[in-house]
């Protein structure tokens, strides 16, 4: 029979004897004392503890007991403010299980980390810049008002982080500070505010970011256009075509899905353009394909989307019974309102592709004459014109 037993950790706790609470926290007979004991100086909360909270997460012993780290950190947090060095210090440490504990402990004790967090934004590791960052945007509205000084600091890395976090964080307290980084010196920075005010859509700053589709460098004028397509503003979709005439990413194609029905009109020129410059069939083809998409993502049927996209097929006759049938199908009363209105934008494609018949089973007036550039035309069914 053992001389000792394990520490009392009640007794210790209820006599407030730190240092044995600490001597506990050494204690390698059983896993559930050590525990109570981190608990246990966690609820005592006497600052004397936190250097040895510290020491005990980086204690080989510890770092593969999950149970065990938690422990060490919830205890930290349980003393706040003076914790945070010693956090701060472990978010090097070389165990990323230890490293992610810390990070999770820094966000719940929040504000009082933050400026040493901010300061982290500059640091010459990216793996710490970039846990600093994530770390802030856990934190959220405690972290805004310090984000926002950081983003009109003098250092361009600082900035930029700050402008991407305060994006993350999503509330319109930032929004007035990232309108004025879109005119920073700095490219990444502008780029990040651009991206930021998307990502909080606040109305607010759509002209601002309507100024940046002119901004002289490509990512800037993308992130604006994909921004204001977050706020479904049409003003985008010059921009974002422009950029399907290039590396298409996808990110363009889901963008013009999210600003819906005042898309189809541009995009049907846009491939008319296309087909009149003489571009290659498989340029052609690639742009009918994305019409075709955007169509299915604003939630156009597939077999009205197909005949869309045939309006501009090479084939004479392929194109004037895709018209008809996009006539009847309007005609039919079985169309919801929203692809009711996606004909509507395609007007212009359709009354193009009409076949000289239609009039007889649509609209009444004169066979023989053309309409009027934007108006009812004898050979387009009133209803559609409408």
């Amino acid at each position: 029979m053992p001389l000792f037993g394990p520490p009392d950790v009640a007794s210790l706790k209820a006599k407030r004897d730190v240092q044995g609470l600490i001597r506990a926290l050494g204690y390698n007979g059983g896993v559930n004392v050590r525990r109570a004991a981190a608990a246990a100086l966690g609820e005592l909360g006497d600052v004397r503890a936190v250097e040895p909270l510290g020491l005990a997460l980086k204690n080989p012993d510890w770092e593969g007991d999950w149970n065990d780290l938690s422990a060490a950190a919830d205890a930290l947090v349980r003393l706040g403010a003076p914790s945070v060095g010693p956090l701060i210090g472990i978010l090097e440490w070389h165990s990323k299980v230890v490293r992610v504990v810390a990070a999770g402990a820094l966000a719940s004790i929040g504000r009082p980390a933050v400026r040493p967090l901010i300061t982290l934004l500059a640091d010459s590791d990216l793996e710490t810049r970039e846990t600093a960052s994530q770390i802030l945007a856990d934190i959220g509205a405690d972290a805004i008002d310090d984000l926002i000084e950081a983003l009109k600091g003098t250092h361009i890395g600082s900035r930029q982080r700050a402008a991407r976090i305060l994006g993350e964080i999503g509330e319109p307290r930032g929004v007035a500070t990232l309108v004025q980084a879109l005119r920073d010196p700095i490219a990444g920075v502008r780029q990040a505010a651009a991206r930021s005010l998307g990502e909080i859509a606040d109305p607010s700053a759509a002209d601002s970011l309507v100024a940046a589709l002119t901004d002289s460098d490509l990512e800037v004028r993308r992130s604006a256009a994909l921004s204001l397509a977050a706020m479904k503003d049409p003003r985008a979709i010059p921009e974002l075509l422009h950029e399907l005439r290039g590396a298409k990413p996808a990110t363009v194609l889901e963008a013009l899905v999210k600003i819906g029905v005042p898309v189809v009109e541009p995009m049907l020129a846009m491939v008319a353009d296309s087909k009149a410059r003489g571009d290659e069939a498989w340029i052609v083809d690639e742009l009918r394909s994305d019409v075709t998409t955007v169509l299915a993502g604003i939630g156009c049927p597939p077999e009205v989307g197909a005949l869309v996209a045939q309006l501009l097929g090479e084939a004479h006759a392929e194109r004037t019974a895709a018209a008809s049938e996009l006539w009847r199908l309007y005609e039919s009363g079985d169309l919801d309102a929203q692809t009711k209105a996606l004909l509507r934008a395609a007007r212009p494609m359709i009354e193009k592709a009409r076949p000289s018949g239609l009039a007889e089973v649509g609209s009444q007036g004169d066979r023989g004459s053309e309409p009027e550039t934007g108006a009812p035309g004898p050979n387009l069914p009133a209803s559609l014109a409408s």
